[in-house]
């Protein structure tokens, strides 16, 4: 009998953690780094503005199958390189059950060609932007991309770390 109690006390130890781990993402993290990662590929094109407006779809750590929206608003930054042009380029995130957060990239988009245009910077998660799952999630990282005007596409790669408060 004791051994029974014992042996069901150590498979509770085991299993419980488990359990309670099921569905654990970025969000359920507590204040820990969590590493983030993405890729997205959609349309590029330019707003009536004339500054440029992404639409994507992707896959994210914490979010699995996902979309990206995005626009860029040109800045006074120095470019990095010859005929760069430096923005701040805003993505909305969203799961497929809509939960969601916009980090705005610093970043500097080089020409590579006729109307394209190879960018990275830094990210950060625009605070409050987070909804749903990613209610007060914070974060910072990286973003490499390129644009194809000419085409009408772009894809993009993000990594970095996303934390809940």
């Amino acid at each position: 009998m004791k051994s029974t109690f014992w042996r069901l006390w150590v498979a509770a130890l085991f299993i419980a953690p488990g359990i309670m781990g099921i569905g654990a993402t970025a969000a359920d993290a507590g204040g820990s780094p969590v590493p983030f990662s993405g890729s997205y590929a959609g349309t590029a094109a330019f707003g009536s503005n004339g500054a440029p407006v992404f639409s994507g779809t992707g896959i994210a750590t914490q979010m699995g199958l996902s979309t990206s929206a995005g626009y860029v608003i040109f800045t006074a930054a120095p470019a990095t390189c010859a005929g760069g042009v430096p923005n701040d380029n805003y993505e909305t995130l969203a799961a497929a059950n809509g939960d969601s957060f916009t980090i705005v990239a610093h970043d500097v988009a080089c020409p590579t060609g006729p109307g394209q245009y190879h960018g990275s910077g830094n990210w950060n998660v625009i605070p409050g932007s987070g909804t749903g799952h990613f209610t007060g999630v914070s974060g910072q990282g990286t973003l490499d991309g390129n644009s194809d005007f000419g085409q009408g596409v772009f894809n993009m790669d993000l990594v970095g770390t996303l934390t809940e408060p």
